[in-house]
């Protein structure tokens, strides 16, 4: 890890990257309190710490980006030469760079990492989760202050205590979204609220409030409710201490088999670092500290196992934040993929099939990788360099997975579905009609409609000179007013 800050002005060495990595979360005794951010953070540091062509960098993430953590590579000008925006990308840059080279001749070995990986993901850092987010007091306490905090600056002591004591709806957007989001994905697996409900923690500050204010409640034959509901806490935080175990033995037997810990830090001893440490090392304790007093009580070389692993990825004064201005003067943000997002974003929100261009995605390349001993290179199967300059191996991004796959087909089928049912609508109601006549049927239409113009328009004509014109009388009709005029006068003499 180099010592100063790479500039843009300076001449540009040959091979050198800068890796900054965007996280939220921090915290005064780890880099970030976020799970994900951690692991991805230990996976950089037990990767590229040694490498003297790589400068690692954490950075607060924005809210702005659309995944954290996010890792920008860097080069030698300050360019943003790649964005990997998944943590297990992340761990495959890291595996391709030489992390995990004691694997590849020891196949059993292998497979009882990619084991417990698995175990990892779909049970501990649920739990992780659930102790950070789910539980009221160590979210005020703990968990709003840390993603409210920015790296690089200590807020004061009254600060956070002022913020740890607002109430739920004031807490700052960033971790009142993402607690939104947990209690999806906990609620889903039976987590959410178990062992500590918002509600009863309300309860708990009416009656202190009450207290205070000298209010004393009417007596209740048995326990009030607040008891009772304390009393049902302390049982379902046993039931997660029965959960806390399962998970436990497992990662404490890897220790005692030499499957965590083999040689140095490696990608299981960085998951499993990243997904306790949150919860082992938390600044301030946690109020609720059910995981933290098992592991002291039940597992002290687990305990042991963590307070190494950090001493050796994160001593102290070993983390390089980066400052605001150079954060904002190299953006997270791909040239190439500046010009062409603006023309396609909305043509590929709606069309799956949408091509894009291979700059906007990550990939690996040679050029991606710092060099790690001179004369070597990376082995990966996974990752290998193309041979052509230039050319460049795509990665699984996150726009490419089988979930974001199966949202756009949706998306378009909708959206097909709508246009037809819309179109089948307009001409079944009637409001357009469509008839297919032959060359002489037309032209025999278009006759009969002349003439039928024609006709209309004589008798207009003569509607106007009835009502318009002056009448001439001719003789006849004079001799027919005359005869009758006598007429008249011969019936008035016979009356007479």
């Amino acid at each position: 890890m180099s010592a100063g800050p790479s500039t843009s002005s300076g001449a540009p060495i040959d091979g050198h990257r800068t890796l900054r990595l965007h996280v939220w979360g921090t915290s005064p005794s780890l880099p970030t309190l976020d799970s994900t951010s951690l692991y991805a953070a230990s996976l950089l540091r037990s990767t590229f710490a040694d490498n003297a062509h790589v400068q690692l960098q954490l950075a607060s993430a924005s809210t702005s980006l659309s995944r954290v953590p996010l890792l920008q590579v860097l080069d030698g000008n300050s360019h943003t030469v790649e964005l990997i925006d998944n943590v297990e990308a992340i761990r495959a840059f890291c595996v391709a760079a030489g992390l995990d080279s004691a694997l590849a001749s020891d196949e059993e070995l292998a497979a009882k990492q990619i084991a417990l990986h698995a175990l990892v993901d779909d049970h501990l850092l649920d739990l992780t989760l659930h102790s950070l987010f789910s539980l009221p007091s160590n979210f005020r306490a703990v968990t709003a202050p840390a993603y409210s905090s920015d790296g690089g600056t200590q807020a004061s002591a009254s600060s956070l205590a002022k913020l740890a004591s607002l109430p739920m709806r004031f807490q700052p957007s960033i971790p009142s979204r993402l607690r939104n989001v947990v209690e999806t994905r906990l609620t889903a697996v039976g987590l959410w609220g178990m062992g500590g409900k918002e509600a009863s923690t309300k309860s708990g500050e009416s009656d202190e409030l009450a207290a205070r204010a000298g209010i004393v409640p009417a007596r209740k034959k048995g326990l009030g409710q607040t008891a009772k509901q304390a009393v049902h806490d302390e049982f379902e935080r046993s039931k997660l201490v029965t959960k806390w175990r399962e998970v436990l033995d497992v990662v404490d037997a890897a220790i005692g088999s030499k499957v965590l810990g083999v040689s140095g830090v490696g990608s299981l001893d960085a998951h499993v670092f990243g997904y306790l440490a949150p919860l082992v090392f938390a600044s301030p304790d946690l109020p609720i500290d059910t995981l933290p007093r098992l592991i002291k009580t039940s597992y002290p070389r687990l305990q042991d196992y963590l307070t190494s692993t950090k001493q050796h990825l994160f001593p102290e004064n070993a983390t390089t934040w980066a400052s605001p201005s150079e954060v904002l003067s190299t953006p997270p943000v791909l040239q190439s993929s500046s010009t062409s997002t603006s023309t396609s974003g909305l043509l590929s929100y709606i069309w799956p099939f949408t091509a894009t261009s291979s700059s906007d995605k990550a990939s690996f390349t040679a050029d991606s990788f710092p060099a790690t001993t001179s004369g070597s290179t990376p082995t990966s199967t996974s990752y290998r360099s193309t041979a052509g300059a230039g050319q460049q191996r795509k990665k699984p991004s996150p726009s490419a997975s089988p979930e974001d796959r199966k949202l756009r087909l949706g998306r378009a089928l909708w959206i097909c579905s709508a246009l037809v049912g819309l179109v089948g609508y307009t001409f079944a109601s009637g409001i357009v009609s469509v008839r297919f006549v032959d060359s002489d049927e037309l032209q025999q239409q278009e006759d009969e409609e002349d003439d039928d113009d024609e006709d209309e328009d004589e008798d207009e004509e003569d509607d106007e000179e009835e009502e318009d014109g002056w009448e001439v009388q001719t003789e006849e009709d004079l001799e027919d007013d005359l005869e009758e005029m006598e007429l008249g006068e011969d019936d008035d003499d016979d009356e007479y």
